[in-house]
């Protein structure tokens, strides 16, 4: 396969991940300190869905960013700044979305409160993959 399949493919891929964890944190944020139970769980199914499908796009984000970069897993300049960021982030996102499919709504309001510190750290982390990562495009 050929790099331009491979760039509209890391292209493509790479939003669902970016926009859907930003979507995630939005709605469990909402939901940890909505005030009605019926609306803060609708809050946190939507930040629930929205985790997994993001956990679900990645690895199509990774895999063709790998082949994009001929299997460079660190580099040098901008793409090492785009690396550092992306394996914690990719690592974060896979980590909450296993949590949040094992414990479910069984988590405590203490555990919910150090979820959304992760996932925000993972939300940071992600947006600053996706910076580096448009650098590498616009910045050519």
């Amino acid at each position: 396969m050929n790099q331009t399949f491979w760039a509209r493919t890391h292209g493509g891929a790479t939003h669902f991940p970016i926009a859907l964890i930003m979507v995630s944190v939005l709605f469990d944020v909402a939901g940890f300190w909505w005030r009605d139970e019926a609306r803060r769980r609708e809050f946190c199914s939507v930040g629930f869905y929205s985790l997994l499908i993001a956990a679900a796009a990645s690895p199509v984000a990774v895999l063709s960013g790998i082949a994009l970069s001929k299997g460079i897993l660190l580099g040098t300049g901008m793409l090492a700044l785009h690396h550092y960021f992306v394996w914690p982030a990719f690592g974060l996102l896979i980590g909450l979305a296993v949590w949040r499919l094992v414990v479910r709504e069984r988590a405590s309001r203490r555990a919910r409160g150090f979820y959304l510190a992760v996932a925000s750290l993972t939300l940071v982390a992600m947006m600053t993959v996706g910076y580096w990562g448009g650098e590498m495009i616009i910045g050519k």
